[in-house]
């Protein structure tokens, strides 16, 4: 038993707004699914989609690395997929591309659990592991009245927590937006806020202090993800809870924020992290230092984002909800999934992933061509 055929699949995704990153709004999402067959059959499925202000590799790099890494993967016996996983941090071909090592990684955990007969969160978490899921809502950067639409249709569709995008814009129209979905949506619903880095030390300071009066569960990354002295002190002059996310590349960058007392939640995105192996091991570890984590999506197909959910199930019950419905950002879905929901999300219950991957899509894989397998 072991992998016979490794190949790629493109995917385009439009989205319903432009969404804001570091290099300016997009209105793509761009990326490639991951196919493992087996021998026998069965296929494993990843997902690479680098996004930009998120390192330096480009989806082009992470297709490349694959590519090469195709020599490790074929013929790999299902016995080692597990140990496989922790080797790619030292092999060559992926070793600079955590998208390249998500996809491995989320598709030798998808063998793994198909043949131990369970889903990958309770491969991943045992008995602790969830079979639903708390999820926010996210709205981007709206106007006013369109903030307020969105934020109180998903309430009615029974979401308990808002994500906000801020940041971009004047800071009075960010307070005027907060201060309506406010009193739109109540005290008991949960407004967290997103920045994407959009203001200075000084500038994220004024913005806090203007917007805390608005009751925030936390505020994403309100300053560049390379000052971290700048996002501690940030956290201490306004007292307002502080999210790291751009800022959390690894278990090193983790615990250089934990250290510095810079973030109350580490965000966990598999993607940028390099895989759920990688993601548990910065989660024990934000654990060990008393503080919470949140995992989140890098808004991908959906089969990276079921490997996001099944990491969220995977770490057990939480108070925060976790950023893992977020295909509703897209104009139209190549999946019939219902892990893109309101609220919360059941936890696909089969075998592994849980993603089924139509016979049409299947139709333009591209073959990465094997050779005899390498271990570096």
């Amino acid at each position: 038993m072991s992998v016979r055929d490794v190949a790629l699949v493109p995917y385009s995704l439009r989205f319903r707004h432009p969404w804001p990153s570091a290099d300016g709004p997009r209105d793509l999402r761009e990326g490639a699914i991951l196919l493992l067959d087996e021998e026998e059959g069965a296929t494993g499925f990843g997902d690479t989609a680098p996004w930009p202000g998120f390192g330096t590799e480009t989806l082009a790099s992470s297709q490349a690395a694959l590519a090469l890494a195709a020599k490790f993967l074929v013929g790999l016996s299902a016995d080692s997929y597990l140990e496989a996983i922790g080797q790619l941090p030292r092999l060559a071909p992926v070793a600079a591309s955590p998208a390249a090592r998500y996809a491995i990684d989320l598709a030798l955990h998808d063998l793994a659990a198909q043949r131990a007969g369970v889903p990958i969160a309770r491969l991943l978490g045992g008995e602790r592991a969830l079979s639903q899921v708390s999820v926010n809502a996210t709205i981007p950067r709206l106007d006013e009245k369109k903030t307020v639409q969105a934020a109180t249709s998903a309430v009615e569709r029974g979401a308990k927590t808002i994500k906000v995008k801020v940041g971009g814009a004047a800071l009075g129209d960010d307070v005027a937006r907060v201060a309506s979905l406010r009193g739109a949506v109540g005290p008991e619903i949960a407004i967290r806020l997103d920045a994407n880095q959009a203001w200075s030390e000084a500038e994220a300071i004024e913005a806090l202090g203007a917007l805390a009066a608005f009751d925030l569960e936390y505020v994403e990354q309100p300053v560049a993800a390379e000052n971290l002295e700048g996002l501690a002190r940030v956290r201490a002059k306004t007292g307002v809870p502080i999210a790291a996310d751009e800022a959390v590349r690894d278990a090193e960058t983790a615990r250089r924020i934990l250290a510095l007392g810079a973030a109350d939640v580490i965000i966990l995105k598999p993607m940028v992290l390099g895989g759920l192996h990688a993601s548990l091991r910065v989660a024990a570890l934000v654990r060990e230092w008393g503080k919470e984590v949140v995992v989140t999506s890098l808004l991908e197909s959906p089969v990276g984002r079921a490997g996001a959910l099944h990491l969220a199930a995977a770490l057990g019950p939480s108070r925060h909800a976790h950023g893992v419905s977020t295909g509703l950002r897209f104009t139209s879905e190549q999946s019939g999934e219902d892990f893109d929901a309101v609220g919360s999300v059941p936890v696909p219950s089969t075998p592994g992933l849980g993603v089924e991957f139509t016979a049409g899509a299947r139709a333009a894989a591209v073959r990465l061509a094997p050779a005899e397998r390498e271990v570096s």
